[in-house]
């Protein structure tokens, strides 16, 4: 057996086009660089000649929690406030209203942090290889590597996030000696210092770091965007290193020489006192108890072999990832083959839409970066997944609730990942809590949340007093994602989380009995009302978001009056208050066609401020929603479809995404395939005004310097209808609310059947537009 101080073999995987990413080239910045998390951390590796950065995310690592977000109203207040809201839209008067409803905000949630970067560097003279990959990341395995030369000898990493051991593990083999330093500083937090240490199994480098105690967003008017104070809390990162090399400690950094082989076991975390929900597996209490909780980690991991670290690994990883096949023909075209790197295979795309195994590593890519950003013990995956290098980080990279954290987790359920879906959970149980006190300063039961929320469960309209309604007054944030605890149970018949979320349920049915007004006799409406982001074009000619009975509004009202009912069913739950509640939600305006065919926005014709809006909010009944189909509702069907091509074919990566879907539910094969193709463009390098895809398929939002990793767009929404460019195959597989497994027709897809494997339940393929049962 090799010495523990030994790593496995680091071999090169076979380039297969729908599971591996491949480079010949060192990643020049981060959305070139490649991605590994294990749900708790992550990291992102550039594979670097000469050695490696390992940028370091910590899942714990954000701004807070804090108490200076709410709002300055007095609760007394608010439900008078409220009222004055209502009068003024029921009077037309769209400024005053929108001017008191700064009354309700709060400042900001709070930001997910860049944490760490570890620097790898290996002395000698460096090259670059000239034959196969340089670098790649293979999804099969959950695993990253690069490779290069160094006078004559090659050189070998490998960088993995191990759940099983909680820890990220790089690893460098050489065929001859070579000398290594190894480093370590805060990214963009306060370093608070570092120090080395020899211990039975190695040696032990640590950093200690400060985090903020609050960010603002980098669009909010301030004069100090991060603060530090006695709030801010404690983190470190704990890298044990293991080799068969002489080793040196220096401060801050480790000398390693004459190696073949070293090992790294790099853990993270924070220390949180008082956890606001069920306690993140990265935290402790006190610097004290974190230090034992990390060192004991690394400990663990390199008295281990490496060989039992990464089969615990991979095992763990694939049982997840291998659940799900994908097939969509063979592979055809100049381009499409395993011989064309990653970045290559996406600029032919543009031109050459043959490539069909790049659908398929895009559809996989995202169900990665769900499985390395969403795990138990963790937090739910943010804006950009777990990865981050910005400080602040674009939007905060925080929950945006009117559509982006929905988003993430629309593949979770159908393509088998019910444990990543978790962690969503758990952030609305915690919202759940929270979230009464934004309820009450409406006067109202329950609870409540807005469009942005962090791990400490913010439920407040945010924007300091200057938010636009479009997007800070929108109270439907909880009424949206509590319906993911229904759904769990729809595709899993897991009765006891289904329980545990019966109270986040019975809440947010409680608030919309209060925030519906009216009944049966005199009809309903809900005020005020916005559908996000967008704004209609008012009398003053200027434009404005609040209204009253925003479509959205509705078919959420809809959707959750749907939930709570099955959920009271399947827990034998007496709920005295679902009659009255279906009594309002069966009362509220129905969806309205206007005279251009197309699907109203508001309860009223309007002039859209924004006719090629990114959002669709007003489609969400068609997709996620699942109240209208072609086959059930197909005059609203055809409304949606006349909508969609009236907000035109452009959008940003995630918007794409959720067109891809539409078109997709409206069976419409040629118009989702137009989509899919538009969002696998090139992004960035002088296409900064278009969505698309970067380098390392991380999707790129329009007129932004940043990205979101929530997967890259059709990687994540599974299409019902074919492209029709794409030939038959085995779709992958989603799993049903319930039934036999069966197979059904789906275009060039008619008779295939799905397949899966690793967990128990029923699977089954189902007809484009059809709605489950």
């Amino acid at each position: 057996m090799a010495p523990v101080g030994s790593s496995a073999p680091i071999g090169v995987p076979v380039p297969d086009p729908g599971h591996v990413l491949w480079y010949r080239a060192p990643a020049g910045r981060f959305v070139e660089s490649l991605p590994v998390g294990n749900g708790l951390a992550g990291a992102t590796v550039r594979g670097l000649v000469g050695g490696e950065r390992i940028q370091l995310n910590e899942g714990s690592a954000w701004s807070g929690p804090t108490s200076r977000s709410a709002p300055a109203l007095d609760p007394s207040a608010g439900p008078a406030t409220l009222q004055a809201v209502r009068e003024a839209v029921d009077g037309g008067d769209v400024r005053r209203a929108e001017a008191l409803l700064l009354a309700f905000q709060g400042t900001h949630s709070q930001a997910y942090l860049p944490f760490a970067a570890l620097a790898v560097d290996v002395a000698g003279k460096a090259a670059a290889v000239d034959d196969g990959p340089a670098r790649w990341l293979d999804l099969r395995t959950g695993t990253a590597g690069h490779r290069y030369v160094v006078d004559a000898a090659e050189v070998r990493h490998r960088t993995f996030a191990s759940h099983p051991d909680a820890v990220i593990i790089h690893e460098i083999t050489a065929d001859a000696p070579i000398d290594v330093r190894i480093g370590i500083d805060a990214d963009s937090i306060k370093a608070l210092g570092t120090d080395a240490a020899a211990q039975p199994w190695g040696t032990e480098l640590r950093l200690r770091v400060l985090l903020p105690s609050d960010v603002a967003p980098d669009f909010e008017r301030t004069a100090e965007h991060i603060h530090y104070d006695d709030d801010s809390r404690a983190g470190a990162v704990h890298a044990g290193i293991a080799t068969d090399g002489d080793v040196d400690i220096a401060p801050g950094a480790v000398t390693v020489t004459g190696a073949r082989s070293v090992r790294l076991a790099i853990a993270t975390g924070t220390v949180l006192e008082n956890p606001h929900a069920i306690r993140h597996a990265n935290t402790a209490r006190s610097p004290e108890d974190l230090a034992v909780l990390l060192s004991g980690r690394v400990a663990r991991v390199l008295q281990d072999s490496a060989e039992a670290v990464l089969e615990r690994h991979v095992a763990d990883h694939a049982g997840l990832y291998g659940r799900v096949t994908l097939e969509l023909g063979p592979e055809a075209g100049p381009y499409s083959g395993p011989l064309t790197p990653t970045d290559e295979r996406v600029r032919a795309f543009e031109e050459d839409k043959t490539d069909t195994a790049l659908v398929c590593l895009l559809f996989h890519y995202g169900r990665y970066l769900l499985i390395a950003s969403s795990r138990a013990g963790g937090f739910p995956a943010n804006l950009q997944g777990i990865w981050n290098e910005e400080l602040p980080p674009p939007w905060s990279s925080n929950y945006t609730v009117n559509i982006n954290t929905e988003m993430n987790y629309w593949p979770a359920l159908p393509t088998n990942l019910a444990e990543c879906h978790e962690p969503l959970l758990q952030l609305v149980d915690t919202l759940a809590r929270s979230g009464r006190a934004a309820a009450a300063l409406y006067g109202a039961r329950g609870w409540a949340a807005h469009h942005n929320t962090d791990p400490w469960g913010h439920p407040f309209a945010v924007g300091a007093g200057e938010g636009d309604s479009m997007w800070a007054s929108w109270a439907m944030g909880g009424i949206w994602l509590v319906q993911s605890a229904w759904e769990h149970y729809a595709y899993t018949g897991d009765a006891g989380r289904l329980r545990a979320s019966w109270p986040a349920i019975e809440g947010a049915c409680l608030f919309a009995l209060d925030w519906i007004i009216g009944d049966a006799r005199t009809g309903a409406h809900t005020s005020p009302s916005t559908s996000p982001e967008n704004q209609y074009v008012a009398k003053d000619g200027g434009p404005a978001s609040v209204s009253r009975s925003s479509t959205m509004d509705v078919s959420l009202l809809r959707g959750l009056l749907d939930s709570a009912r099955h959920a009271a069913t399947a827990l034998a739950e007496d709920a005295p208050w679902l009659a009255e509640l279906a009594d309002k939600v069966h009362s509220l305006p129905q969806p309205a066609v206007g005279g251009r065919g197309e699907i109203r926005e508001w309860s009223f014709p309007a002039i859209e401020h924004a006719p090629d809006h990114r959002h669709t909010s007003h489609l969400a009944a068609l997709y996620p929603l699942r109240q209208w189909s072609a086959e059930a509702t197909p005059a609203l069907a055809a409304a949606a479809a006349r909508t969609l091509e009236l907000r035109g074919p452009e959008s940003t990566g995630w918007a794409m995404a959720w067109r891809i879907a539409l078109w997709a539910r409206l069976g419409n094969a040629a118009k989702a395939e137009e989509s899919l193709n538009l969002a696998l463009r090139v992004a960035g390098e002088g296409f900064d005004e278009r969505g698309g895809v970067y380098p390392n398929l991380f999707t790129a939002p329009r007129r932004s310097r940043s990205m979101r990793t929530s997967g890259p767009p059709p990687a994540s929404r599974r299409c019902c209808s074919s492209p029709t460019q794409l030939p038959s195959g085995c779709c992958p597989p989603s799993r049903n609310h319930g039934g036999k497994d069966r197979s059904q027709g789906c275009g060039p897809w008619a008779g295939s059947r799905w397949t899966s494997t690793g967990s128990a339940g029923c699977f089954r393929a189902r007809s484009c537009g059809r709605r489950r049962p």
